[in-house]
């Protein structure tokens, strides 16, 4: 089956390759680089919850996705405010 990459790098799994790895909406996609072939695992919307943060013990320093995306939208609208005010 054939997808196309969009402009930011990103592709839509066709929906009989979605079924059959039971990928719904809340789950996940899992990439294996193998060989210089890329192999795609289902990871269903329940495990994917599960598995978020398993691999905080092997990081230096983990942060939870909460404070990351604070974070981000901080430094959105300081950016915006700056902008509004150079106008």
């Amino acid at each position: 089956m054939y997808a196309k990459i969009s402009k930011k790098g990103q592709i839509t799994i066709p929906k009989p390759i979605r079924e059959k790895l039971k990928i719904e909406k809340d789950g996940a996609v899992l990439f294996l680089v193998e060989d210089n072939e890329v192999k795609l695992k289902g990871v269903p919307g329940v495990q994917a919850e599960q598995l978020a943060g398993s691999l905080k013990k092997y990081a230096k320093g983990y942060v939870p996705l909460k404070k990351i995306r604070e974070k981000i939208q901080d430094e959105i609208a300081d950016e915006t405010a700056k902008e509004g005010l150079s106008d």
